[in-house]
C-alpha cells in the first residue's frame, strides 16, 4: 500500500488492497451505488485470465455515511487503478485504466511509520455528556418500542505530522488477525460485523449482539448461549430481522440452532452465522446492504426507531463511522462490515484523526458502569491506533 491513494479490505491472510483511482461516485446510499456500479459495469471492457473467479475483474471499494440526514460526509465509491488480491487457492493484479495500461508492476513502497507524539482530547461527546444521554434515553426507553440504543464516545487525536493510515491497518491486522480490517477515504477500522458477504449463489451475514460490561464472570452469556436470558431474547429477535430481510433474495435460509461467541480483549459477543441461496437476478450484494442497514448491532433495538433517537440525543456526526464499508465485484459478488468503533482520518487535516466507540444502553443498566465500560474501550482503541 501507499501512504496516500489507498485502500483496503483484509481477513485473515487475505483480501484485497487498492492503488490509485479510476473514478469516483459520490452518493447517499448502496441503492443508488448500485445502480451506478452496474451501468459501470456495462461500459468496462476488460478480460480476466480467471472468468467467473470473484474479485478478478473490476472491483469497488465503498464507504457509506452512518447517517446521511444528518452528516457533513459523504458515502463514496473508489475503482481503484490497481488491485492485488489474494484468495485461498489463488492471487492476482488487476490494472485498470481508461486509456492504456502501463505494463510496470506496483512499486514496493516504504514502511509505514508509527504517529509519533500525539494529543488526544475529547471529542463531541465526553465522558459526563454521554453519561447524561444515556440516563436522558433510559427514561424514555419502553419495552417493545425502544429496548436498546448504541450510543457514541469520541475523541480527536492530534498527531505533529500526517498519519499514515498504514500504520493503523498494519497495527489492527496483526492484534485482530480473524476480524475484517478495512481502509476506504480515510475511515479505517477493524470487526468481526460481517453484515453481507455474496460469493457466487452463497449469501452470509453475521448476527452479533453486545453482551453486558457488567457480566464480569460471563454468567449472562453462558446462559444466552444456552438460550435463556434477555441477551438470548435480543439476539434471537435480531437473528429474526435479519432473515427476514434476507429472505427477499433467497430461496432459503439457515441460521445454527444455537449461537456461539467472539471474544476479545476490549468486549463479548453473542453470534450467529445466518446464510442463504442467492435467487436469481436479485442484483449485486449492494442491494443486500441496503435491505440490511443500519444493523442494531451500530443502533439499537428496533435499529429504526433507535436511529430516529440518535437522531435527536446524538450530537456527534460519526460520519462514516457505523457505516457500511466493504467491496463488490463486476459479478456482484462483495462483502460489507459495519461497526460501532473505528476511527476517520480528517479529510482537510491528515495529521487529525476523530475515533469512536459506540456502547449499547437498556433500560435497567446502571450508566455510571456502562460510562466506565465505554471510557475503557474508548481508551482500549486509541493505543491501538496511535502506539
Amino acid at each position: 500500500m501507499t501512504p496516500n491513494d489507498s485502500v483496503c479490505f483484509l481477513h485473515r491472510n487475505y483480501g484485497m488492497v487498492g492503488l490509485g483511482e479510476v473514478t469516483r461516485f459520490e452518493t447517499d446510499s448502496p441503492a443508488a451505488a448500485d445502480v451506478w456500479w452496474e451501468a459501470l459495469c456495462d461500459d468496462l471492457e476488460h478480460e480476466t485470465e480467471m472468468p467467473g473467479a470473484e474479485a478478478t475483474g473490476p472491483v469497488a471499494f465503498g464507504s457509506f455515511t452512518f447517517d446521511p440526514d444528518r452528516s457533513s460526509s459523504r458515502s463514496v465509491m473508489i475503482l481503484p487503478k490497481t488491485i492485488i488480491g489474494r484468495w485461498p487457492g489463488y492471487s492476482w493484479l488487476t490494472q485498470l485504466s481508461w486509456d492504456s495500461i502501463t505494463d510496470d508492476s506496483p512499486h514496493q513502497q516504504s514502511v509505514p511509520r508509527p504517529p509519533g507524539a500525539v494529543t488526544v482530547r475529547d471529542g463531541v461527546v465526553s465522558e459526563r455528556s454521554w453519561r447524561q444521554v444515556a440516563r436522558l434515553v433510559q427514561d424514555i426507553m419502553s419495552p417493545g418500542e425502544l429496548d436498546q440504543i448504541v450510543l457514541m464516545r469520541d475523541v480527536e487525536a492530534k498527531a505533529a505530522s500526517s498519519i499514515d493510515p498504514r500504520w493503523i491497518v498494519e497495527t489492527l491486522r496483526r492484534q485482530f488477525p480473524n476480524a475484517y480490517t478495512y481502509l476506504v477515504e480515510g475511515s479505517v477500522g477493524t470487526t468481526s460485523k460481517l453484515t453481507v458477504g455474496v460469493s457466487k449463489s452463497l449469501i452470509t451475514s453475521r448476527v452479533l449482539t453486545h453482551s453486558p460490561a457488567t457480566d464480569a464472570n460471563h454468567q449472562t452469556l453462558l446462559t444466552a448461549l444456552q438460550g435463556k436470558g434477555t441477551l438470548a431474547a435480543y439476539h434471537d429477535e435480531i437473528v429474526g430481522r435479519t432473515c427476514a430481510r434476507l429472505e427477499q433474495f433467497c430461496d432459503t435460509v439457515h441460521v445454527p440452532d444455537c449461537p456461539g461467541c467472539v471474544y476479545n480483549d476490549a468486549s463479548t459477543y453473542l453470534v450467529t452465522d445466518v446464510t442463504g441461496i442467492n435467487s436469481p437476478d436479485q442484483g449485486s450484494c449492494l442491494a443486500l446492504v441496503q435491505a440490511l442497514c443500519p444493523p442494531a448491532f451500530v443502533t439499537g433495538l428496533p435499529p429504526h426507531c433507535a436511529l430516529s433517537v440518535l437522531a435527536e440525543v446524538e450530537h456527534v456526526d460519526r460520519g462514516r463511522v457505523s457505516g457500511p464499508t466493504g467491496w463488490v465485484d463486476s459479478l456482484g459478488n462483495g462483502q460489507w462490515v459495519t461497526d460501532c468503533r473505528g476511527g476517520q482520518i480528517d479529510a482537510t487535516d491528515p495529521s487529525l484523526v476523530h475515533i469512536f466507540s459506540g456502547h449499547p444502553v437498556g433500560h435497567d443498566d446502571d450508566a455510571d458502569v456502562l460510562s466506565a465500560e465505554a471510557e475503557h474501550r474508548i481508551d482500549v482503541l486509541r493505543d491501538l491506533f496511535l502506539t
